[in-house]
């Protein structure tokens, strides 16, 4: 998923999303005994579950980010059993040099 930079795009955007989930969720945390600061919402204290909802969101992304970069990895040519099969094949058709 790299581009030309080699850049997940997952990785900085997930971090943005644990950072902002981390923020929001402490403020619902803090303010959590606070009634009167959740009266217009019923009660329900929407900066701590959608602080967390930001949070997992944000893990999943960056932990996609590094499964990707993990298989996206380069490996010599010579490991891999279709490199094995290619130079084989070279090698009795003469085409390497």
């Amino acid at each position: 998923m790299g581009g030309a930079a080699g850049l997940d795009i997952r990785m900085p955007i997930g971090g943005l999303f644990v950072a902002l989930g981390l923020l929001i969720g402490g403020y619902g945390l803090a303010t959590a005994g606070d009634a009167a600061h959740y009266a217009k919402s019923l009660s329900f204290n929407v900066n701590l579950w959608w602080g967390g909802v930001m949070l997992v969101f944000g893990i999943l992304l960056l932990v996609g980010a590094l499964r990707g970069q993990r298989v996206a990895s380069v490996r010599p040519a010579l490991q891999t059993p279709e490199g094995q099969a290619t130079e084989q094949r070279e090698r009795r058709t003469g085409l390497e040099h």
